[in-house]
């Protein structure tokens, strides 16, 4: 740990967060949305390895531009720190966080220095940097399993089930009676919402949780709601409901 600098440090938490994200999208997700993730991962990797084996400036200089660049490609990434108990948007934000402000704060130094060495107190940094990253993803795990939540099968019962999937609602219009109940199913392994705004109507589901949305005060008509998380100006995670008689 000692002979690593700052700089290179972040770059490998990086390319851990590039490789999260492309065993996420791999096995979680479409496969076919993997290229990003899998040329970010390899980009990173080599810039890392160069960084590693040369202690020159045009290599300082390369880590630096392809942290940065990956950073902004999946910056979207950064706002996973806010579900503290959605595992995978936690740890995956986290990475990116820490590891983009090691990578570029480092970077800038050695460039400043004109050489790679780590700075006095840097290991001790290091070091408890991963120690915090642990515990903090230790939390979110703990408190992932112990947030989840299931509708009991009798307050289910007849009520009409939307399942949240893919960054969709499936179906992506449905016909509720009046008086009745929806079940928000969330299938992913990210956080996602249900949300009527202009009626008060909010739910937070967790990865793998459900939630009842009781919408008996609607009136007969459509109403559209959204993921507050994973839409905007009406684009993204929305639908459609009709309460009918």
């Amino acid at each position: 740990m000692s002979e690593i600098s700052n700089q290179l440090f972040g770059m490998v938490l990086l390319t851990l967060t590039a490789f999260v994200m492309l065993s996420v999208t791999v096995l979680l997700l479409d496969p076919a949305d993997a290229a990003t993730a899998a040329v970010l991962t390899i980009v990173l990797s080599g810039a890392t390895f160069v960084v590693y084996r040369f202690d020159a400036l045009w290599a300082i200089a390369l880590g630096l531009l392809v942290s940065i660049g990956a950073t902004l490609t999946v910056f979207y990434l950064a706002f996973g720190i806010f579900q503290v108990f959605s595992p995978i948007e936690f740890i995956a934000g986290l990475l990116l966080v820490v590891g983009f402000l090691f990578a570029t704060i480092g970077g800038v130094a050695a460039l400043i220095r004109h050489r790679r060495g780590s700075v006095p107190g840097g290991t001790r940094l290091r070091q408890s940097v991963l120690v915090l990253l642990g515990v903090s993803s230790l939390v979110s795990v703990g408190g992932f399993l112990a947030t989840r939540t299931t509708v009991e099968r009798s307050v289910a019962a007849g009520a009409v089930l939307v399942e949240m999937q893919d960054f969709m609602f499936a179906p992506g219009a449905v016909a509720v009676p009046v008086g009745e109940r929806l079940i928000i199913k969330n299938i992913d392994a990210f956080a996602h919402d249900f949300t009527l705004e202009e009626y008060g109507l909010y739910a937070h589901v967790g990865p793998g949780s459900e939630a009842v949305i009781d919408v008996s005060n609607l009136l007969p008509g459509s109403y559209d709601y959204f993921c507050d998380l994973h839409s905007f100006d009406g684009e993204g995670m929305t639908g459609v409901l009709t309460i009918h008689q």
